[in-house]
């Protein structure tokens, strides 16, 4: 069985079946989560994002890996693990409601 290399790989994203999914950029996070309300006040009197409390996302999922290579390629400068704590959009579409977006951590382990 042949290994596929370069462009001859098959990117999940490109599936009919897997929703679209973006790295969402870190100045857009407050913005894009505020509705949820998931800013806490801290004892210094700053807020923070509590990122901690949206659902998970594994590193290891085939659709954050795919997202990862894309913008490696873009920006090899990357530090090690500059993925982890980052947030995913994830849009669905479907017929009968519409389209709805959902927010997903980037973790390491489960």
């Amino acid at each position: 069985m042949d290994i596929p290399t370069g462009d001859d790989r098959f990117n999940v994203l490109n599936h009919i079946l897997v929703p679209h999914h973006e790295l969402l950029p870190v100045e857009e996070e407050e913005q894009a989560l505020a509705p949820w309300r998931l800013l806490e006040e801290q004892s210094d009197g700053g807020t923070r994002l509590a990122k901690e409390l949206l659902p998970k996302i594994l590193i290891t999922d085939p659709a954050v890996q795919a997202i990862k290579e894309a913008v490696e390629i873009e920006d090899d400068e990357l530090p090690a693990g500059w993925l982890a704590n980052r947030i995913v959009r994830i849009v669905r579409h479907s017929r009968s409601a519409g389209s709805s977006t959902a927010y997903r951590l980037i973790v390491e382990t489960a």
